[in-house]
């Protein structure tokens, strides 16, 4: 197996003897340490995962608002033919 490495910008790996990403086209020159790399990569992942969560919940919410509607008038319909 070929050394890898993570690229600091994109967060993808790739071969240690890559001068550039091939993904981002980043250059590996001057790389900071792999453990500060890692960090400034994972840190991006959670701050996307959130957005993403945030995105979900409210996409869910407005679901719930139109099931909800949706009950209202059901039920309104069921009393009107009492």
């Amino acid at each position: 197996m070929k050394s890898v490495c993570v690229c600091k910008e994109c967060g993808r790996t790739i071969e240690r003897e890559f001068i550039y990403c091939p993904w981002c086209g980043m250059s590996r020159i001057g790389v900071a340490d792999n453990q500060e790399v890692l960090d400034s990569v994972f840190s991006r992942l959670e701050e996307k995962q959130a957005d993403d969560r945030e995105k979900r919940l409210r996409r869910l919410e407005s679901q719930l608002d139109e099931l909800e509607k949706d009950l209202n008038v059901l039920v309104l319909s069921a009393e009107m033919h009492k």
